[in-house]
């Protein structure tokens, strides 16, 4: 193989010209690449993709970008941040699944998402962030949000092997639900993998030595009056949005009317 095939020519990254899957392969190519410098793999031995986003995302200084992929840290949440959001998840699940198999669809909830679709109308696979829903051609990612903060680059992740999927953003304790589509985030997620491809090749081929930057490393311990404000906080929210955003799920998928029973 040409030892330089892999370098990214930066007038035809940046050509228009350039269609989004060319672009899509030639940013697996570049995590593929960190990954294999950093031993960066799931158990499954696939690249841990969503870190390195984050990283290359997060910042210009290449050596900061070093410093990141190398640490094992772990930014600490509170334990009940994690139940109040699998609360809600569950929450969403179930609702979800009662109403469409009241309207007469066949619903399966299933860890995997190889499931046939021959065999049911809609699959529901609850993940880490939230839950995934297919339904024939459509495919939906419920982003569920407990607290206030919002990454763009956690939601390009969503549509980066499949810019047709929807994203509905349940941002509980804001009481909103945001609804993008993907075909219509696309050019933007376009322009997101061609930064995030040309700040991979500047950091790999000429990383710096040093820099006066400090990484903070997020933690917080609230008291007890923080921790029981945001739970009363999140206890109504989540009462007041589930319907909004069973309901904006249901739109998504265009299921509006119950099915006819044959």
């Amino acid at each position: 193989m040409d030892s330089h095939s892999h370098i990214i020519r930066e007038d035809l990254l940046l050509s228009n010209n350039l269609d989004y899957e060319k672009i899509r392969v030639l940013f697996d190519k570049v995590c593929s690449e960190i990954a294999a410098r950093y031993n960066l793999y799931d158990l499954n031995g696939k690249p841990r993709k969503p870190k390195i986003i984050e990283v290359i995302a997060g910042t210009t200084c290449t050596f900061c970008i070093d410093r990141r992929l190398q640490e094992n840290r772990f930014d600490r949440v509170d334990d009940l941040f994690k139940q109040c959001h699998q609360f809600a998840c569950n929450l969403l699940v179930e609702k979800l699944y009662s109403q469409l198999s009241g309207m007469g669809y066949a619903v399966l909830i299933s860890s995997e998402k190889n499931v046939e679709y021959g065999k049911v109308d809609i699959f529901i696979v609850p993940n880490r962030h939230g839950i995934s829903l297919h339904c024939r051609n459509k495919e939906i990612a419920v982003e569920v949000k407990t607290g206030f903060s919002l990454s763009l680059s956690q939601l390009f992740r969503y549509t980066l092997d499949n810019p047709d999927r929807a994203i509905v953003l349940w941002r509980i304790r804001n009481k909103q639900i945001l609804v993008f589509e993907g075909t219509v985030l696309k050019p933007l997620l376009a322009q997101f993998m061609r930064m995030c491809i040309l700040r991979a090749r500047r950091f790999l081929t000429n990383s710096e030595t040093s820099c006066g930057h400090i990484i903070p490393f997020k933690t917080w311990s609230p008291t007890q009056e923080e921790l029981k404000a945001m739970f009363y906080e999140f206890a109504q929210a989540v009462s007041e949005t589930l319907p909004s955003v069973t309901k904006a799920v249901s739109e998504k998928l265009d299921i509006i009317y119950p099915v006819k029973q044959s």
